[in-house]
């Protein structure tokens, strides 16, 4: 059956999902930090022209004021009290060139303002504005500089310049609940566009782990089904091919001792004999995979293991000048079916024995962890490109002239069984490691 290809290939589906899911949290906060500011500078905006107005009727005061200096604070003062009965005002006060403030509302909240900090307003003919602190709640105040414009005075005779007056700071203070209501909300609805944000990533990671759960069940499906697929044909070849093959090797056996020993027919003969072990361990490997024994389980050290497994190869590392280190095996008990983890690690041995032709370097080591033990079986021979790694467990995958494709994948086999895993990593001219780890309990 013919499938098309995924748009996008699935190694890349993590990052992409990932990379989607940010971009969308971060518009959102944007988007939401974008209104919080237009709406904040709009309150903001709105009270300011509600103090400049009031600072300007103050100011007004101001000039009537002028024209009895004896009056002239008690009317401004008058006028802002009047503006606070009103509800127009929470706060007002008058701040002269020194620091010192002249006038004052005599309200509660007035007494709870930080004189300090009103007094280092920094006030310009522009107006400005700042939220101050107080016992009950904040105040927006509303600020400028003020210099009443000077208009010569006349006493029925000749007019005389009035004396110049030192310009005031005029400070206003309005409710900035509506300020203030305005940042709590938009600060809620950046917490949800967040929290948007997150659920989001977090969808799409659950996402794609729950995909890659489902991906690697359908793989071992997929291998379970294919090894039945095996185990029926291994079950039929072993039957049809076997016969024949003790009968060859039976014919080929009885040929060979009638030839001289030195003669072609008996060379040919051995060939034959051979040819027939090698093809009936072939169909022994492929029924090993897939109808694997009852494994016959018992405490052993993994360290007797792999030493027993190395000598088994030393006479191809010393003729190969192949040096072995096993120092960093530790001595750990395992439950194991011992012969069918040595048939294993043999296997992997002989690999990498045959990895390095010229000579090198063949490692053995342990790591210890909470429930389980790591052996790792590393060589310094030609190593593998990422495409020869991702199918070497597959049956019939070798990379050897010689080889059948079936070594690896017992090996899987085995170490499953024992309910285990084996992980292989290869750099190419640089070396192999095999890293088998096998639970500390059955």
């Amino acid at each position: 059956m013919n499938t098309c290809p995924d748009p996008v290939p699935w190694r890349f589906m993590p990052k992409v999902l990932t990379l989607v899911a940010v971009l969308v949290a971060l518009v959102l906060m944007v988007m939401t930090l974008q209104g919080r500011k237009s709406e904040q500078e709009t309150m903001a905006r709105i009270l300011m022209a509600q103090g400049e107005s009031l600072i300007k009727a103050a100011e007004a005061g101001r000039r009537m004021g002028h024209m009895n200096r004896g009056a002239h604070a008690f009317r401004v003062a008058g006028l802002m009290d009047e503006m606070m009965d009103q509800g127009a005002l929470l706060f007002w006060a008058i701040i002269n060139t020194e620091g010192q403030v002249e006038a004052m509302s005599e309200s509660q909240l007035s007494k709870s303002i930080d004189l300090q900090m009103l007094t280092s307003l920094e006030a310009s003919p522009d107006i400005a504005w700042a939220l101050a602190p107080s016992d009950a709640e904040q105040i927006f105040l509303v600020y400028r500089t003020s210099r009443p414009p000077q208009h010569p005075m006349h006493r029925h005779g000749p007019m005389r310049a009035m004396r110049p007056e030192a310009p005031v700071t005029l400070v206003v203070g309005l409710d900035a609940s509506v300020y203030v209501h305005a940042t709590h909300k938009d600060i809620l609805a950046l917490a949800m566009a967040s929290g948007l944000g997150l659920t989001l990533i977090f969808a799409g990671w659950a996402s794609i782990f729950w995909r890659r759960k489902v991906a690697a069940l359908e793989q071992e499906i997929r291998k379970q089904e294919h090894l039945a697929a095996l185990g029926t044909l291994a079950a039929g070849v072993a039957h049809e091919i076997r016969n024949p093959l003790s009968s060859i090797k039976g014919f080929a056996t009885y040929f060979l001792e009638k030839f001289d020993p030195n003669s072609k027919d008996r060379e040919l003969a051995q060939v034959m004999i051979g040819e027939t072990e090698r093809l009936n361990r072939v169909v022994s490997d492929l029924l090993a995979l897939t109808h694997p024994s009852d494994l016959h389980r018992e405490k052993r050290s993994i360290k007797e293991l792999a030493v027993h497994a190395l000598q088994l190869v030393a006479a191809d590392c010393q003729s190969q000048k192949i040096t072995i280190d096993h120092s960093g095996l530790k001595d750990v008990m395992v439950s194991m079916d011992f012969d069918r983890l040595l048939q294993g690690l043999l296997n992997i041995l002989l690999n990498a024995v045959q990895a390095m032709p010229q000579g090198g370097a063949l490692e053995l080591s342990t790591t210890l962890h909470k429930e389980s033990v790591s052996l790792h079986i590393r060589d310094r021979g030609l190593g593998m490109t990422p495409e020869d790694v991702a199918h070497i467990f597959d049956p019939y995958f070798t990379t050897k002239s010689q080889g059948t494709g079936l070594g690896l994948p017992i090996v899987r086999r085995i170490v499953e069984a024992h309910g285990g895993q084996i992980v292989v990593q290869s750099i190419i001219n640089t070396g192999t490691q095999v890293t088998i780890t096998l639970p500390l309990k059955e």
